[in-house]
């Protein structure tokens, strides 16, 4: 995790990075930056669900988590508007079909891309080969479909052939006017005491 990606804790409150990258809700937007500038803070009482976790009991902080501003209103359904600030926990994991997850669709270089907030939805044909055990074997290659939540958008289908890369798993937004950034830069030298 690069230094920008870092979330860090100072004076009771959590700071999340920030990504400028605009996440669509609707088709992909043209391939934009993905660095980080600033991070949003969440105070105390935001903390629970968010930063924390649980795993046999015991209250854990949520790793990975990010930011970024939402365009679009192609998951107003998921009461997730244009503008609203959605959270999400960058992280490898295993793609499960149905879960609302930020992908990005790369652009040519480094650090460029367009990224989307839908609901993922992989579909196995139904058409596969069985080996002498009777294990299936070589199925063709899975669909992939994004859907939204507003029923007047259409669900699109990865290209078999395009460059996409899964961010996180959505897991809340924050309106815009309820959202607070400081600079990415400030916040490092104050939890680092570096000047």
């Amino acid at each position: 995790m690069a230094q920008e990606d870092k979330a860090y804790h100072w004076n009771r409150c959590w700071y999340i990075p920030f990504y400028v990258a605009r996440l669509a809700a609707g088709p992909f937007l043209p391939v934009s930056p993905n660095s980080v500038e600033q991070h949003l803070e969440l105070h105390p009482g935001f903390r629970h669900s968010v930063i924390d976790r649980y795993s046999a009991g015991i209250r854990l902080q949520r790793l990975g988590l990010a930011v970024a501003q939402v365009h679009g209103d192609s998951m107003i359904d998921r009461e997730i508007f244009n503008g609203d600030i959605a959270i999400f926990q960058r992280r490898d994991y295993y793609l499960e079909t149905g879960r609302v997850v930020v992908i990005e669709k790369l652009g040519e270089e480094e650090g460029f891309g367009a990224w989307s907030l839908k609901k993922l939805v992989i579909r196995q044909p139904r058409s596969s080969r069985r080996n002498e055990f009777q294990d299936e074997t070589d199925w063709d290659d899975p669909t992939i479909m994004l859907y939204s939540y507003n029923p007047r958008i259409s669900p699109s289908q990865l290209a078999p052939s395009g460059q996409y890369r899964t961010h996180g798993i959505y897991f809340r937004c924050i309106p815009r006017h309820e959202a607070i950034f400081v600079d990415s830069d400030m916040i490092r030298r104050l939890v680092t005491g570096q000047e």
